[in-house]
């Protein structure tokens, strides 16, 4: 992640330190399925840009990576019920109601990693690079809903705005975890 083909620059300032930018994007997929009463349209989409700086601590190839990333990723679930599902530990009648969540990681952040090749040399041609590291960041998630005022079912009392905003923080909690995103890639470079 965060795309599926990378273009970018490399300039080596010296024989251990190089600076480089890049584009990585392409990633776009969607998917629809039914999960406890709920049909769902996910989509996931993620580019990025960064630049970074390449240190070669041993004179060769490998370096350690630091940068930083200007980021448009994230995912739109698109849910319209056709059942019973849980909202805030109440089951609600969800036939024809919506609960869409976006989750987003943030616009820009911090890069660090490792990686092969970039390094200064007199070659001209083609040769490889290899980058493994983590965006580092938080997601976040916004909810809109057609359930405020749904009545429970087995009761008289109806979804509330509170309900809604409990269910939302059940979600954000359940990603506060992924304070990291992986990124590796693999590909060709040309010397001229």
């Amino acid at each position: 992640m965060p795309g599926l083909y990378t273009l970018g620059y490399a300039y080596p300032v010296s024989s251990s330190l190089g600076l480089r930018a890049d584009y990585a994007g392409g990633l776009n997929v969607s998917k629809d399925g039914n999960q406890d009463g709920i049909n769902v349209t996910g989509t996931f989409k993620a580019s990025r840009l960064g630049a970074f700086a390449d240190w070669f601590p041993l004179g060769g190839g490998f370096r350690l990576v630091g940068g930083l990333t200007v980021n448009d990723i994230k995912a739109d679930f698109n849910s319209v019920g056709s059942g019973i599902a849980t909202i805030n530990g109440q089951n609600v009648d969800m036939t024809g109601k919506t609960f869409n969540v976006q989750v987003k990681f943030p616009s820009t952040t911090p890069y660090l990693g490792i990686g092969y090749g970039h390094q200064k040399s007199d070659a001209k041609g083609f040769g490889f690079y290899a980058d493994l590291g983590v965006m580092v960041g938080t997601f976040t998630a916004e909810t809109t809903t057609s359930l405020v005022g749904t009545t429970i079912v087995g009761g008289g009392a109806t979804i509330t705005q509170a309900d809604v905003d409990a269910q939302t923080q059940k979600i954000r909690d359940s990603l506060s975890s992924l304070s990291v995103l992986p990124s590796a890639s693999l590909g060709l470079l040309y010397r001229y």
